[in-house]
């Protein structure tokens, strides 16, 4: 064998550098968006296809930090975004790597992007070594193409030093998906309980959600039956203090469902006809006396090429709005609030309006802007001090205009004040489609012509206070305080309606709404109830409860309801729905 062929092959080695280099493009393979820099133990420098510029100062942190640690160490690149540096003591360098897709805070000890970029780097180390492993083999079989003419022994020994590079390579891929099946398997399960977890909070929030509306029901409604009642101005100005505190907080209990069903991905929009004009008026109409107190003017417009009647989810716009509008009052001390909505253009048939709330109020900082969007947090620790408040009012806000197409944004001045604004598309609403506003009319316009109605409820408090508000509409009301109580009144009564509450001891309203169609689907069964045997069509069951989510509207419903309304007991909602289903 002459020295020159020797030179040949070994010519075709790979040094240190080549290989840390060829490791590089290996892992900006994996990972395409990352800016990256490799720095051997000899300070070596090496950048990628895309270099991360970094301080010398900086890389020299970095390099330092990672010997005395095996995770992640967090530095920032010339450009201001984030980086990480990892020490590979395979190579042995340090990789130091910006990646857009990775936050700061994700590469906490094992986090899932901290586990998956660990894998990631272990899968370049796992190629590059493969790679070398494949040169390995082809050297191996050049060599024995040479030797086979020199030397046999030296054949078979490099023969099978082919053959363990082989098994070599072979074990490592065995042992590299196994470990890779095995993190896949955590990670799912992790998933796993994540959701679980999430699940059980939903629960968790709604089941408050009831405990806490159930009295409020009471408090609402009778502080509103109060302030009808002939007092004098000081026992009124009480009783009106006492709802609007009331009403405050069920818009927190409020505003705490809701985002409990927006992180639950349960929250779903309606699709129905609204008079927009009406709702932003009302909204306007809100802090009319707040203002007036504050010497703050309230004024709203609309563009008039925007149609009045629109299709959508009006109440989730007008809680939008309200948020908005609030979040302006309470940190606006003189001037005006400006509730516009202008058109920007059509298209796909629909109009693409800007909704903006405008205030004089006190600005936000600059570097608070978009603190403002998370949940409970405010621009300043001393907001909540001073303005009170949870936090969660823009952040719910924020995530319905998602939901509806758009997205909420902010431009402010400290001292000047804050416009906030979003642009969401709309579609007018079907000629044919009666507006929500005379639909509500035409039935607070009906008065009670008599009729009885069975109430069932286990609160004895709530069942005073809706025997009163049925009373006033002008119908009679028998009370039971469960499921099978009312039962016991329909086998002996006859009754128009049944108001049902859904949540009781013993039988609940879901379980006698059950009974009652099956009562009524059996002739011999029927017989034997007074309130049911003669009637013509199904007896009407409204259901009431303080659990306000859309799936449990629907369980209503499934179980042989025919409406559905929500605690607190809203007069005016009330009297729509006894006009619908009592007989004229």
């Amino acid at each position: 064998m002459t020295e020159s062929t020797f030179d040949d092959i070994f010519d075709d080695l790979i040094d240190p550098n080549e290989e840390r280099q060829n490791f590089l493009s290996i892992f900006e393979a994996l990972l395409p968006e990352a800016s990256t820099l490799l720095v051997s133990e000899a300070g070596v420098l090496l950048a990628g296809a895309r270099p991360l510029a970094l301080a010398p100062s900086e890389r020299e942190r970095l390099v330092r930090e990672t010997g005395a640690t095996d995770g992640f160490v967090a530095g920032e690149a010339e450009n201001g975004a984030h980086c990480q540096a990892v020490y590979l003591a395979n190579l042995p360098a340090v990789l130091i790597f910006s990646c857009a897709a990775v936050r700061k805070d994700d590469l906490r000890s094992g986090s899932t992007s901290a586990s998956l970029l660990r894998n990631t780097i272990d899968l370049a180390l796992a190629r590059q070594e493969r790679e070398m492993l494949v040169a390995d083999h082809e050297q191996a079989v050049r060599q024995i193409s040479i030797l086979q003419q020199q030397h046999g022994k030296l054949i078979e020994d490099n023969y099978r030093q082919y053959q363990l590079n082989q098994d070599r390579e072979k074990e490592y891929a065995r042992k590299l998906e196994s470990e890779i099946a095995m993190q896949t398997a955590e990670l799912r399960e992790a998933n796993v309980r994540l959701e679980e977890i999430s699940r059980l909070k939903s629960d968790f929030l709604a089941n408050m959600s009831h405990e806490l509306r159930t009295p409020m029901n009471a408090i609402i409604g009778f502080s509103e039956l109060l302030s009808e009642a002939p007092l004098s101005e000081e026992h009124l100005d009480y009783a009106r203090t006492i709802s609007q505190a009331a009403a405050s907080l069920l818009t927190l209990i409020n505003d705490i469902l809701d985002l409990a069903k927006i992180e639950a991905g349960k929250l779903e929009l309606e699709h129905l006809p609204f008079d927009l004009t009406e709702v932003v008026g009302n909204v306007a109409a809100m802090f009319k006396i707040p203002a007036r107190e504050k010497g703050v003017e309230v004024a709203c417009r609309i563009d008039s090429r925007i149609p009045r009647r629109i299709m959508g989810d009006g109440n989730r716009l007008r809680q939008i709005l309200i948020n908005l509008t609030g979040n302006a009052m309470k940190f606006t001390e003189h001037g005006e609030i400006d509730i516009l909505i202008d058109h920007e253009q059509e298209a796909s048939g629909r109009i693409v309006s800007r909704f903006s709330v405008r205030d004089s109020g006190i600005g936000i900082p600059a570097d608070r802007v978009e603190a403002i969007f998370e949940k409970f947090t405010q621009a300043d620790g001393s907001t909540t001090r001073k303005y009170g408040g949870t936090g969660l009012g823009l952040a719910i806000c924020l995530q319905l205009v998602e939901l509806m197409g758009g997205n909420l944004a902010v431009t402010s001045e400290v001292g000047k004040g804050s416009t906030f604004y979003f642009v969401i598309p709309l579609e007018e609403a079907p000629a044919e489609n009666l507006p929500l506003r005379e639909q509500q009319e035409a039935g607070l316009g009906k008065t009670g012509c008599g009729g009885r109605i069975l109430l069932v409820e286990d609160n004895v408090v709530n069942q005073r206070l809706a025997s009163i508000l049925v009373t006033r509409q002008g119908y009679e009301v028998e009370v039971a305080s469960d499921g099978a109580e009312a039962l016991e009144h329909l086998r002996h009564q006859t009754f128009a309606l049944v108001l049902m509450d859904v949540q009781m001891p013993n039988m609940d309203g879901m379980e006698a709404t059950r009974r009652i169609r099956a009562i009524e689907a059996d002739p011999a069964l029927r017989h034997d109830y007074v309130g049911l045997r003669a009637r013509q069509q199904p007896l009407a069951i409204v259901g009431l409860t303080a659990h306000a989510r859309k799936e449990d509207e629907a369980a209503c419903f499934q179980a042989g309801m025919n409406g559905f309304l929500t605690k607190p007991i809203v007069k005016a909602k009330l009297a729509v729905i006894l006009s619908e289903m009592m007989p004229s």
